[in-house]
């Protein structure tokens, strides 16, 4: 917990929905629960949120807000569409290692009937796309066409997301260290695979393989 959090319910709270939304869900867990995990009495919850559906409203807040920096803020026309493409999966990538909690409760929480939720999760949702409507244009997307935006925008966070979901299984298999080495080639493949498909890979294997027999050579 960061000095911020002690010296603060609000923030205490706040952390403490996060990670135990994250855990159990969010219909898993009830406002005794969080008050118990940030050691305030459950009337601060109210005071502060206005109950349960509140920190949530506030969570969806944050991680968009952060989300929209990790995306929009990276898109530049001076760079080519495809490494503006790479900057935005390197951004989510760093960002969801950073905020994995946060970002496991906002998606999960997504399609889920919380009224709470409903008008700033529509409100966020609408901002993204407007924010990278221009990228799609670039690479001769349509950002109008309903079909195309839902397969893209959330299959790239769909990806991504799924690695930290599967973390603990994935070290247990293959033995992995998730350190930076890892999540800047992680990051460069699924860009690839997210611009090309299986095929890019493959053709990307090729090469290095080339390279790798000219240099035996």
């Amino acid at each position: 917990m960061s000095s911020e959090a002690i010296d603060n319910p609000r923030q205490r709270i706040f952390d403490a929905a996060v990670a135990l939304f994250a855990k159990k869900s969010y219909d898993g867990v009830g406002v005794r629960e969080i008050a118990g995990a940030a050691d305030v009495n459950i009337s601060m919850i109210s005071y502060y949120y206005g109950g349960k559906g509140g920190i949530l409203k506030s969570i969806i807040d944050e991680f968009h807000s952060k989300y929209y920096q990790a995306i929009v803020h990276v898109i530049s026309e001076e760079q080519t569409p495809e490494d503006s493409v790479r900057l935005i999966i390197k951004g989510i990538v760093d960002f969801i290692r950073h905020n994995s909690d946060l970002a496991v409760v906002s998606f999960n929480t997504l399609p889920l009937d919380i009224p709470e939720i409903a008008d700033i999760r529509t409100e966020k949702v609408k901002s993204l796309i407007k924010g990278v409507s221009d990228l799609f244009r670039r690479f001769s997307l349509d950002p109008d066409d309903p079909l195309q935006v839902i397969a893209i925008g959330p299959s790239i966070l769909g990806i991504v997301l799924a690695h930290f979901r599967l973390r603990p299984v994935q070290a247990q298999i293959f033995g992995l260290e998730f350190d930076d080495s890892f999540y800047e080639k992680y990051a460069g493949l699924i860009s690839t695979f997210c611009l090309r498909g299986i095929t890019g890979i493959a053709e990307l294997n090729r090469k290095q393989r080339g390279d790798s027999d000219e240099n035996d050579g």
